[in-house]
């Protein structure tokens, strides 16, 4: 096992959760977008990723990420600073377009 900052962030966040929630799958892109710049950064799915350090142009990645990892198209009337503001903001419009995900 790596003992990179990244992987040991990510095995830390994905512990007992070896399917990967959903919020853990988008924990961990976000973690992969900001750890090549403030590797090791915490934060809470709550934070807003402009604070954590999340760019214009990371967010477009971001965008592309969420969509090929749940295999959805964002609406373009839902890529907005509101929806793709937190962890848990962008949690929700997953669920919208998915809502047979599970829980959590």
């Amino acid at each position: 096992m790596s003992s990179d900052p990244l992987t040991r962030q990510l095995s830390a966040e994905t512990a007992g959760d070896p399917g990967g929630s959903p919020r853990g799958r988008l924990r961990r892109l976000v973690i992969e977008i900001i750890d090549a710049k403030l590797p090791g950064k915490s934060f809470s799915d709550d934070d807003t990723l402009a604070e954590i350090g999340v760019t214009s142009v990371d967010m477009v990645t971001l965008l592309l990420s969420v969509e090929s990892e749940f295999d959805v198209e964002v609406p373009q009337h839902e890529i907005t600073p509101d929806v793709f503001r937190s962890i848990t903001t962008i949690d929700s419009l997953i669920r919208r377009l998915l809502p047979s995900l599970p829980p959590g």
